[in-house]
């Protein structure tokens, strides 16, 4: 998934946002499972930014590293768009649950996969290549974008008054 874009590494702290910056179309590995050497290890190789709220880890890591002040999922988002420039709107490029990317997928053969209703009345599904978890524009991404107007966008605005 090499589109130029910043990538990143999120520690065990972070992994709602990690989720969110993979809807707003960011390649986030998490993995709460993996020790704070092998994140910072995976950083520095693979070329991410490793996103932490532990101290030590970021002194540790430098330049590869960007500390997370914010304690609450929506403060936490807004202060890492805002740092890395990151426009919060919701792309369908990669999946929130495993960081596959998402493309296409024909109507036809994901009619056992989703629910009946869906299924009618949606024309349009993407499936993630990794996981094959099914997508489709439903209400529950008008809810993710109300979030983000009324949690990050709102605030953004608000700071500047």
């Amino acid at each position: 998934m090499d589109d130029g874009k910043i990538k990143f590494i999120a520690d065990v702290m972070l992994g709602r946002t990690a989720r969110w910056l993979r809807l707003f179309g960011y390649d986030t590995i998490y993995n709460p499972d993996v020790e704070d050497f092998d994140i910072l290890f995976t950083a520095l190789i693979e070329g991410r930014i490793l996103l932490t709220r532990d101290v030590q880890l970021a002194r540790t890591g430098g330049s590869v590293t960007y500390l997370v002040r914010a304690n609450n999922l929506w403060k936490q988002l807004q202060e890492i768009t805002n740092h890395f420039s990151i426009l919060p709107e919701i792309s369908l490029q990669i999946c929130p649950v495993c960081n596959g990317k998402i493309s296409p997928a024909e109507k036809v053969k994901i009619q056992d996969s989703v629910p009946r209703y869906t299924y009618l009345t949606h024309q349009k599904f993407w499936r993630c290549e990794k996981c094959g978890k099914i997508y489709w524009k439903g209400s529950h991404l008008q809810l993710a974008r109300e979030d983000i107007i009324s949690h990050i966008l709102k605030r953004d605005s608000d700071n500047e008054n």
